[in-house]
């Protein structure tokens, strides 16, 4: 659980990382599995959007009751998954991922999603640990093509390198700015994310949006209304 100090600093900063870790039995069932399910695949090496259109076992994992009971401190009692993404980060090439916010890539409202961000492997500085701009959140949504705008020297000044243990993980607010540098070391960084947003969301995707997000599997139930599976408390009519 968490406790009234980090639950403040969550809503201060935009982020937080708990006192907790994955138990080894959980860790080395999650890292064989993202091993079977990477294979040969060279895209999946690197970076797998959504994982709904692939094992359901993944969905078992973001059950875990330790998680789910830290979650519903930062969101409430009533909220579902919305997505799960693979950062692979292989040895040697692992990609930058560019500072973004969660939440623009998401048509929902309000944009109130909270990621947990796993690390499989340890994240260190030299291969692509995830950053932070603490207190970015407070910037609202920021389109982007005016986010280079934004980060000028003084917000660039504020970044925060969160290096983790294999098993630690981040908590973070989808308007929360971060990014990760490559990986040139010899070892592997992945790293694996849970995106949980309050039941009473709302999806105000296009039709072309809707499209796209059923094409790239994000989409467990037939159209976008009560799409996503319910983790805990209830559902509600004309929400996600």
């Amino acid at each position: 659980m968490l406790t009234d100090a980090q639950i403040t600093q969550y809503h201060k900063d935009g982020f937080i990382v708990p006192n907790y870790r994955l138990p080894a039995e959980t860790l080395a069932s999650l890292s064989h599995d993202v091993d079977r399910f990477i294979g040969d695949d060279i895209e999946r090496r690197q970076f797998v959007p959504t994982m709904f259109d692939y094992d359901e076992r993944f969905i078992d994992y973001a059950f875990n009751p330790d998680l789910l009971d830290m979650i519903e401190q930062l969101a409430g009692p009533d909220f579902a998954l919305w997505n799960m993404s693979l950062f692979g980060k292989p040895a040697r090439d692992g990609k930058k991922v560019p500072w973004h916010q969660d939440g623009e890539y998401w048509p929902i409202r309000p944009v109130a999603t909270c990621t947990v961000w796993i690390a499989i492997d340890d994240a260190t500085r030299e291969n692509g640990c995830v950053r932070f701009i603490p207190g970015s959140q407070d910037f609202g949504l920021v389109d982007w093509e005016h986010l280079p705008y934004m980060l000028t020297e003084d917000v660039l000044a504020r970044e925060v390198d969160v290096p983790l243990h294999a098993g630690d993980a981040t908590f973070h607010h989808s308007m929360t700015l971060h990014c990760s540098g490559p990986n040139t070391t010899p070892h592997r960084r992945r790293g694996w994310s849970l995106h949980y947003v309050s039941a009473d969301t709302r999806y105000i995707g296009t039709p072309e949006e809707t499209e796209r997000i059923k094409n790239i599997g994000c989409l467990v139930g037939p159209e976008p209304t009560n799409g996503w599976p319910l983790i805990r408390g209830r559902e509600f009519p004309g929400c996600v």
